[in-house]
């Protein structure tokens, strides 16, 4: 398309923003309207010479489309105005927001601070509640980029993953799992094609940590290091956003809102009783206040309680650290490894080169997760042996991919007649 271009004879071209293998993004004007109004103009792109799909498409892409149009209605989503079909190319067309995405905000000013980030979740997950269980709709593809704020610095959801959707549905040429989410902010189950509510709820987590270290999180604890001054029950909220277990996870966004309000809520009302308990003293300032005599046998007895009573503190502190880190890092070897055993499912089930190749790349990334792992020799082994298994299965995959002329039923044993080599399928029972 040219600028200037008039699409529907309403809506013309001002110029192209971007362009992906799914569409292309213009922003345009309604010239139908007294001021015309700015807009986004999407292209999505299909085949429009395969005649035979050409219903079904449509179908498909008038029902996805109207989907959209509800979701318009909330305040923090673009309205959709149009969508239509010119010579079997499909068009959206929505709403302008003007401002600049988190992305930008972040190359800008900078990291952002505990309290803008606690603003903006406090802002977008009712947004997502809304899309969850108002429309059952999951947005697949949360990230700074897809989080505008507009002129009033209210975050705006933009660019569903339900776009892709239409798109993956109507050409059949485009895997359907693959082109929806970006991969630093998706989770382990959205990668292998299961996304849930709580796929939402990792990705705006992921979202809210690069927005206050820079940095996309390896794992549920290595950003801590980066933010010192975190207060512990915003990191604990975060850390539990982005457990790589499904159910460790906030189920629904309401769930992670109210957690968010009530650290909020309690570190307001802990303040609150510090200073109540320090005015009685402040009243009364002609209170007569006795000496204390330390030479007394009675206070030496105390004093000698207090100096254990503080050592067995520092042990049990000490003791509560050790079996913390030890628990932490226990997890973390559980999350890594399941995500590792569910990937060799999927790799084991595998039809198409594709889905082995995913399956291959998030194989990597778990084992790489397990050498990031901190030294602990009570669990050194377990790492150490899972780290062995998982490199000999990662061979099977690069030589499967490597040798075999056809991508069917790979792991099957009785179809390995079909390959140069005999695969060797141990790893796997």
């Amino acid at each position: 398309m040219t600028t200037n271009q008039l699409l529907d004879n309403r809506y013309q071209i001002i110029n192209k923003l971007h362009e992906t293998n799914l569409s292309t993004t213009f922003q345009g004007k309604d010239i139908k309207t007294a001021t015309h109004r700015p807009c986004l103009i999407k292209q999505l792109k299909t085949d429009p010479q395969n005649t035979k799909l050409q219903k079904e498409q449509e179908e498909r892409f008038q029902q996805e489309a109207k989907i959209l149009e509800k979701l318009g209605k909330h305040p923090q989503i673009p309205d959709s105005y149009a969508y239509f079909s010119v010579n079997n190319q499909f068009y959206l067309v929505q709403e302008w927001i003007a401002g600049c995405n988190l992305e930008e905000k972040l190359q800008q000013q900078g990291k952002l601070t505990e309290t803008e980030v606690k603003n903006i979740l406090i802002k977008l997950l009712p947004v997502l509640e809304f899309i969850h269980h108002q429309h059952k709709i999951i947005h697949r593809d949360i990230k700074p980029t897809n989080i505008m704020l507009n002129s009033e610095n209210l975050p705006i959801l933009i660019d569903f993953g339900i776009v892709k959707k239409i798109v993956t549905s109507i050409n059949p040429q485009i895997p359907n799992t693959l082109k929806i989410g970006t991969p630093d902010f998706v989770s382990p189950e959205q990668i292998l094609g299961e996304p849930t509510f709580a796929s939402d709820i990792y990705s705006l987590g992921t979202t809210a940590i690069y927005l206050l270290t820079g940095e996309i999180p390896k794992n549920k604890y290595s950003w801590h290091s980066n933010l010192p001054n975190i207060s512990p029950e915003f990191a604990n909220i975060l850390d539990k956003s982005i457990e790589e277990k499904l159910s460790d996870r906030y189920q629904s966004a309401k769930e992670m809102l109210t957690a968010i309000k009530s650290s909020k809520t309690s570190y307001s009302s802990s303040k609150t009783k510090l200073q109540i308990t320090k005015t009685p003293s402040s009243l009364q300032p002609t209170q007569k206040i006795s000496p204390v005599t330390l030479t007394s046998p009675k206070n030496n007895q105390w004093l000698k309680i207090g100096i254990v009573a503080i050592i067995v503190g520092i042990i049990s502190t000490g003791t509560y650290i050790f079996y913390n880190n030890k628990n932490q890092t226990q997890s973390t070897l559980y999350a890594a490894t399941e995500k590792a055993e569910k990937v060799i499912t999927k790799a084991k089930k595998a039809t198409e080169k594709n889905e082995l190749e995913i399956a291959r790349n998030q194989l990597e990334i778990a084992i790489q997760e397990l050498e990031n792992i901190p030294q602990n020799p009570e669990i050194n082994n377990q790492i150490q042996t899972k780290k062995s298994e998982y490199l000999k299965t990662m061979n099977q995959i690069n030589l499967a991919l490597k040798k075999q002329p056809c991508y069917e039923l790979l792991w099957q044993k009785d179809n390995c007649q079909k390959y140069p080599i005999k695969l060797d399928n141990s790893s796997f029972d």
